[in-house]
């Protein structure tokens, strides 16, 4: 059995707490976990290796959950170079597991139950197992936010698929449910098959996709535990559930009775909390103070006094870059602001101010034409690449920790409170050797200050 965990998007519908190279899934919103990581725990204790598909870009924010999991030694990565939709990302999947194997997929945005959804899990194995694909099915009210499932009537924990409905209208709603033969189920957007039974129906409904994804995989560079989808631009983009789920005929539905949640946008990511006060107001980060105000959900940067009054059914998500308020009600056109955001700063969609690196994090403090402050965070040995900047210079001040230095061919330590200054073109190198954390301010000078002016001359992580 493989997990293969899809992780994409860049969950627009939570911006500003959710950008293109720091998506939904990696905000710690749980008790400092991250919605990656419950997904890891529901599935972890299964005898099973992992399969993670994710962008390129995401690859060390995977591996950062992955080693926290301790689940580093069953895991192999998928990395696509573009984001081409669910149906290229199944076949590449499947391409990399044996045709034998049977592939549980899960998308990193969901929250359940975990006994209830391994009850599911086990009858969607047998099923599995007599060559038909399965997918979980919720019993929720059906509603315009989801696509549903209409099936029918269950037998034994288990149902036929009839058809699907995306995301349908309530007059849509009213005419399948007067119509219907059987029951109506969310879909979960979790599938259990084999390898082969998968890529057999993509050879007969999707032939075309199925060859040129082959022929990106057997290009693909691939490496200890990596397999790298480095030519997908010119792959058709589509989605699994209009192009292969709905021509199929060998579908089945389990049942999912785990009080499931999708945390796609901000009223349901407030519905998988609990409240902060007695009005049903949910604050994150900070302390809230609320007079005549009720049913919002406020993101605060941390250890800020956050006050309201008089306000009712609004989102105010406040980070360091960007401030979005927002009625509730008004929350469908969220994609159509963000779009305008990104015409005015396209950064504003991609960067955090946050950014985490496979050697730890670092923070933009202050950025100038000329010059910019960072914070650098070093996980205990762990060290950034032997690098040279062509167009700046860097001053480097220890503010907690001891720092191990390269710069040419000079080797020593600095200390907390003390400081060192790299010229442009010095080749240099920053670590931390110590088990404690190590914490750098870092002043950057010159007349480009972005991750372009990086010539790296060995690294750790692959990334040259």
């Amino acid at each position: 059995m493989v997990h293969v965990i899809l992780s994409g998007g860049s969950g627009r519908r939570l911006w500003p707490l959710s950008r293109e190279h720091f998506p939904k899934q990696f905000l710690k919103l749980y008790a400092g976990q991250s919605l990656f990581a419950l997904t890891l725990a529901r599935l972890k204790n299964q005898e099973a290796r992992f399969l993670v598909v994710c962008n390129e870009a995401h690859y060390f924010h995977s591996l950062e959950e992955i080693t926290q999991a301790n689940l580093e030694n069953r895991t192999h990565f998928l990395l696509e170079s573009a984001s081409k939709n669910t149906m290229n990302s199944l076949i590449l999947a499947a391409l990399a597991c044996d045709l034998d194997e049977i592939l549980v997929v899960s998308p990193t945005d969901h929250l359940m139950d975990i006994e209830p959804f391994h009850e599911a899990l086990n009858l969607a194995l047998k099923q599995a197992q007599e060559n038909q694909i399965v997918f979980f099915g919720v019993a929720k009210e059906p509603s315009s936010q989801y696509g549903f499932i209409e099936c029918s009537e269950v037998t034994n924990g288990v149902a036929k698929v009839l058809g699907f409905i995306e995301k349908p209208s309530r007059l849509e709603i009213n005419q399948c449910m007067a119509r219907a033969h059987g029951d109506f189920y969310i879909n979960s957007g979790i599938f259990v098959f084999k390898a082969s039974v998968f890529l057999k129906e993509c050879a007969k409904y999707v032939p075309s996709m199925l060859k040129a994804c082959e022929k990106v995989y057997n290009e693909a560079r691939c490496l200890p535990l990596i397999i790298r989808c480095t030519n997908m631009q010119d792959l058709q983009e589509g989605s699994v559930d209009t192009l292969l789920w709905q021509r199929c005929t060998n579908l089945y539905l389990v049942p999912l009775r785990a009080n499931w949640q999708d945390v796609g946008h901000f009223t349901s990511l407030q519905a998988s909390l609990p409240p902060s006060d007695m009005q049903g107001n949910t604050c994150h980060n900070s302390t809230l103070l609320a007079k005549n105000s009720s049913s919002n959900y406020i993101y605060s940067t941390p250890d800020k006094l956050v006050c309201l009054l008089g306000l009712t059914n609004c989102v105010i998500a406040d980070t360091k870059d960007a401030l979005l308020v927002a009625s509730k009600d008004h929350l469908d056109s969220l994609k159509d602001l963000v779009e305008e955001v990104g015409k005015k700063n396209a950064d504003l969609l991609k960067t955090y101010p946050l950014e985490y690196r496979p050697w730890g994090s670092f923070e933009v403090l202050l950025e100038r034409p000329f010059f910019k402050v960072k914070l650098l965070e070093i996980t205990p040995h762990k060290r950034l690449s032997l690098q040279r900047h062509k167009y700046r210079s860097e001053h480097w001040v220890v503010v907690e920790g001891v720092a191990s230095v390269i710069i040419d061919s000079r080797s020593f330590k600095v200390l907390t409170n003390e400081s060192v200054f790299i010229k442009q073109g010095q080749i240099h190198r920053l670590g931390n050797d110590t088990d404690n954390p190590l914490k750098i301010l870092e002043v950057q000078c010159g007349t480009c200050l972005d991750e372009s002016d990086i010539e790296r001359l060995e690294d750790d992580y692959k990334r040259i």
